[in-house]
């Protein structure tokens, strides 16, 4: 017995000390084959293949002659490979590579052809086949071995994606739109794969070859068959991608009445075309849903609300103000509230429809009594009615009741002590009093607000904080910090021809004050207000390159490529301002906003419609 178990141990001892020493033949060819030391490599992995004669080492071993330009040596062993293994088609292609690398050009294509005309006729032995072809750049015999078992399944649509991404990387992009889209006529399930494939063409496309080709296929294909859907939603899907909202909401009316949707991709283009200030586009489609699909629809009163909220954007972002407009969506306003009671759903609309009454139409009484209404009179949640008390506050400061205002204000800060809708109260206060000319006490409560919980509200504590401090006192009467807070309330007051005159008054009172970059910013809103915006981008590049290291420069840096990105439609000087912010203020409160545009500008993330 004890005999037996030395005879067990010995022999484990002996397969371990094999083992051991293969271990470091193996780690020391491969040191000599990372080195380029290809002689050395070959003699060991020789040995070591010898002993197991696995793809691992055969792989190293061959391409160890390859380099040393062992040709005949290799054509042995990959000879001897493929009688070990017949069915890898890899080895079978490794031969035809040493048949090029020796010259005989011939031989190796007569080889490769053999090797695709003989190919199993199983999916797996294909793909295999071609793969090896393609790890040598032989993509023409990819494709070959492609067609071939097209031809041996009798399926026009096997390996559609395989033969498009090859024809593509060929620069024959009209071979592959067709394989893409002619797939799709039997597999549409294979669209969202289609989609992430032709995004990549439209971000490498500087001269737009491949989007013209993109774009006339897809029309082709959906003229040519009207009554397949999936041609109908790629188009809709490029349309998007062009951020041509108008077309793509005129493909998805057509989709929703061919079809006889319940109108929910009309609704979802018309609110990304409202996110990218196409307004019109925006009330169009929500115009649909109320006109063509009526109070049936499910999207009926989520339209009605958001068609409204699109026409006091359009108000507010044109220039000047068009009064018949105003009038028209305060009559509509009033209509829809008629019809709908005031509740959490509706209560921004409400917000802004006090906005048009008091900014706008010149009726602040009536915006008054509209909110102490709501606040005092009607059942809504507790931070609503907080919301729109601040919203009474501005409306009282706007009218001279300043000590009101502040009440109301205090009311919400005391309400909602550690909550961010408190801070923001708070911040109403502090600038409340910077508008006043009480300046220290207004920076004591921005310090205070500095720590708040909300990046945007502690960001712009900080930078009035900063303001005042950097201005106050530069004279004994503030004359310069006076005349830009006189100037900040007329911006917020919408009286942009005083708050451009107390800007310039400023040059007036002093010469020498740090205010420079800041009034830059401030008449930089003030074009974006009047929809000048080449004025509001010169203003805005003038701050960034003479004021780099300013508060204000991440800030003007974004708002700079939010024009470009929104206003001008360029998206390539826009990726590049939001990549620039991204690299030179990386602590910025904008950097997330600003990746997130860049990736949806490069394609890497895409606005989705269902």
């Amino acid at each position: 017995m004890m005999l037996q178990k030395i005879t067990i141990f010995l022999v484990f001892m002996s397969s371990f000390l094999c083992l051991y020493a293969q271990s470091n033949d193996e780690q020391l060819a491969i040191q000599y084959y990372q080195n380029q030391e290809y002689d050395k490599a070959v003699e060991l992995f020789k040995d070591l293949y010898q002993k197991r004669p696995d793809a691992y080492y055969y792989t190293y071993y061959f391409q160890s002659l390859l380099a040393l330009k062992e040709y005949r040596d290799a054509e042995r062993l990959v000879n001897k490979q493929i009688k070990i293994y017949p069915l890898i088609q890899k080895y079978k292609v490794d031969l035809g590579q040493v048949f090029t690398l020796e010259g005989e050009n011939n031989k190796a294509k007569k080889h490769y052809e053999s090797c695709i005309s003989q190919s199993s006729h199983t999916s797996l032995s294909i793909k295999e086949l071609a793969t090896a072809f393609q790890t040598y750049q032989l993509n023409d015999y990819a494709i070959q071995t492609y067609l071939q078992g097209r031809k041996i399944s009798g399926n026009s649509g096997d390996y559609a994606i395989e033969l498009g991404v090859l024809y593509a990387a060929g620069l024959a992009y009209q071979k592959a739109i067709d394989e893409f889209l002619s797939l799709l006529a039997t597999s549409p399930d294979q669209i969202s794969m289609i989609e992430n494939i032709l995004i990549n063409w439209l971000i490498d496309d500087p001269q737009k070859e491949k989007r013209n080709i993109i774009q006339s296929n897809i029309l082709k294909y959906a003229n040519k068959n009207p009554d397949v859907q999936v041609y109908s939603t790629l188009l809709l899907w490029f349309a998007m991608q062009e951020k041509d909202f108008s077309f793509a909401l005129k493909q998805a009316k057509a989709i929703d009445k061919r079809y006889r949707e319940d109108g929910r991709t009309v609704y979802e283009i018309a609110a990304i075309a409202n996110e990218n200030m196409d307004f019109q586009t925006a009330m169009d489609g929500y115009n649909y849903i109320l006109n063509d699909k009526g109070k049936d629809s499910p999207f009926y009163e989520l339209a009605k609300s958001a068609s409204l909220h699109a026409t006091y954007l359009k108000i507010t972002h044109t220039y000047p103000k068009n009064q018949e407009e105003i009038q028209n969506l305060d009559n509509r306003l009033q209509a829809f509230f008629s019809e709908y009671p005031l509740n959490v759903n509706n209560i921004s609309v409400f917000r802004e429809w006090a906005q048009i009454k008091s900014l706008y139409a010149n009726d602040i009484q009536t915006a008054k009594a509209m909110l102490e209404d709501a606040i005092y009179k009607q059942r809504i949640p507790p931070k609503e009615k907080a919301i729109l008390k601040i919203d009474l506050g501005d409306i009282l400061r706007l009218d001279g009741n300043e000590w009101e205002a502040t009440l109301l204000y205090s009311q919400v800060e005391k309400d909602f002590p550690n909550d961010t809708i408190g801070h923001y109260a708070k911040y109403k206060n502090a600038k409340l009093s910077f508008f006043l000319g009480e300046f220290d006490w207004a920076e004591a409560q921005l310090n205070v607000l500095r720590a708040a919980t909300s990046k945007l509200i502690a960001n712009d504590a900080m930078y009035l904080s900063m303001l005042i401090f950097d201005n106050q006192n530069e004279d004994s009467i503030n004359s310069a910090l006076m005349y830009y807070a006189k100037a900040d309330f007329m911006l917020e007051s919408n009286r942009l021809t005083e708050a451009d005159l107390y800007l310039d008054s400023i040059h007036l009172v002093t010469l020498f004050h740090s205010l420079s970059d800041d009034i830059l910013f401030k008449k930089a809103e003030i074009a974006i207000k009047r929809q000048d915006y080449q004025g509001a981008d010169s203003l805005l590049n003038l701050l960034t390159q003479k004021y780099p290291y300013e508060l204000l420069a991440d800030d003007a840096l974004f708002l700079r490529a939010n024009l470009h990105d929104l206003y001008f439609k360029d998206g390539f000087t826009a990726m590049e301002l939001y990549q620039q912010l991204i690299k030179d203020y990386p602590s910025s409160i904008f950097v997330v906003d600003a990746r997130k545009r860049f990736r949806i500008l490069r394609g890497d993330v895409l606005q989705q419609v269902n």
